[in-house]
Order: C-alpha cells, then sequence, then structure tokens
C-alpha cells in the first residue's frame, strides 16, 4: 500500500515542479505530463512585425527612386534629341542662308541680278536716280540675263560686252557670273560716260552705248 502512494506522490510532485518552473504541463499521448512549448512572446513579434514593415517600405523607397531616375534619364534623354533637332534645324536654316547669300552674291535670275546690280551700283556712291537709269539700261540690252548673247555681234551677257571676252579682266567666270559681268559693265560706264544716266542717255540717242 506505501509503493502506490509514493509513485502518485511523486508523479503530483513532478507536475508541481513543472508548474513552478512556468511551463504549461500537457497530457501527450500516453497520458503523461511534459512541460510544452512557450509562444512567441508579444515584444518578439511586434519586433518582428516592425522589421518586416521597415524592409517593406524600404522596398517601396527604392522602388520608387529607381522609377524618378528611370524618368530622370527619359527626360534628359528627350531633352538631348530635342537639342539636337533644334541645332540641326538651325544649322540646315544656316546652309539655306549662305547658299542664298551666295546666289544672291552672283546673281542667278534676272530679278536677282538687277537686285545686285542695284546694290553695286550704290555701292560706288551713284545716286538712286542713277541707279534706276542702269536698270532701264540693262534691261533694254539683255533683259538683265547673265545668258544674254547677240548671235549676230557677238555681245554678250548683262552689260551685253563687245566681244564679251572683254569681261574677262574681271573674272574667268565671266561668261556666267552676274557680279563679274555687273562689275564690269559699271567699270565701263564709270570710265566712258561718268554715270549710268549719261549711258542711258546715250543709249536712248543712239540706239547703244
Amino acid at each position: 500500500m506505501i509503493t502506490p502512494i509514493l509513485i502518485k506522490g511523486g508523479a503530483a510532485l513532478t507536475a508541481t515542479a513543472a508548474m513552478i518552473a512556468g511551463a504549461p504541463v500537457l497530457d501527450n499521448a500516453f497520458g503523461s505530463s511534459e512541460p510544452a512549448a512557450m509562444p512567441v512572446s508579444w515584444e518578439q513579434q511586434r519586433s518582428a512585425d516592425a522589421e518586416s514593415a521597415t524592409s517593406s517600405h524600404a522596398a517601396v523607397l527604392k522602388a520608387e527612386e529607381e522609377r524618378k531616375e528611370a524618368e530622370r534619364k527619359a527626360k534628359k534623354k528627350a531633352e538631348r534629341k530635342e537639342a539636337e533637332r533644334k541645332a540641326k534645324k538651325a544649322a540646315e536654316r544656316k546652309a539655306a542662308q549662305e547658299r542664298a547669300a551666295r546666289s544672291r552674291a552672283q546673281g542667278g535670275t534676272p530679278a536677282q541680278n538687277r537686285a545686285l546690280g542695284m546694290q553695286m551700283c550704290a555701292e560706288r556712291g551713284w545716286s538712286s536716280s542713277q541707279c534706276d537709269d542702269l536698270g532701264r539700261l540693262w534691261q533694254k540690252e539683255s533683259g538683265w540675263s547673265s545668258s544674254a548673247h547677240n548671235s549676230s555681234s557677238g555681245a554678250h551677257g548683262i552689260p551685253q560686252s563687245l566681244p564679251g571676252s572683254k569681261m574677262s579682266s574681271h573674272g574667268s567666270d565671266w561668261s556666267t557670273s552676274a557680279r563679274t559681268q555687273i562689275a564690269w559693265g559699271l567699270d565701263y560706264i564709270a570710265g566712258r560716260y561718268g554715270n549710268p544716266s549719261n549711258a542711258w542717255a546715250h543709249s536712248q540717242s543712239r540706239g547703244w552705248y
């Protein structure tokens, strides 16, 4: 009778010791009592949640910064392309202006040749009325065409130089260049008549100058 009482007392003492140690006592499948695993504390869980939230927030910030950086790069690329486009357009405009300036300088159409002639006439210091008479004179002679050629006499160009080769003294391009022809013609008028008005008056009275 004494032994069973001691065994029960031993089991009771074992359960009591486990409770004092702080571990809950649970019956296992075989009916024995053993300490159960302690759950994670609230502080530990909160710390883990905070760490997870911080990590997630950092990932969001990183993704946002990467997106902004991509946008900045795309904007810079677009701005660079726009600057290149504008530079190209500016270069094309400049080239076109230079071509037009060269064309005006050398003449071209009768209207361009006349405009060049008026400019060169004024640069000599002749008056506007004298330059107007030059316009009338060479309109009559050649229509301000640098390719005008009189097959019967051999007179050539805007001033109808006779022969045309006389104009070679002002440039080897005398047969096609309006500027060379005009320069020669103005020198001819200045040396023979003094100014375009006198040359025009002579042309009106004699039919030639």
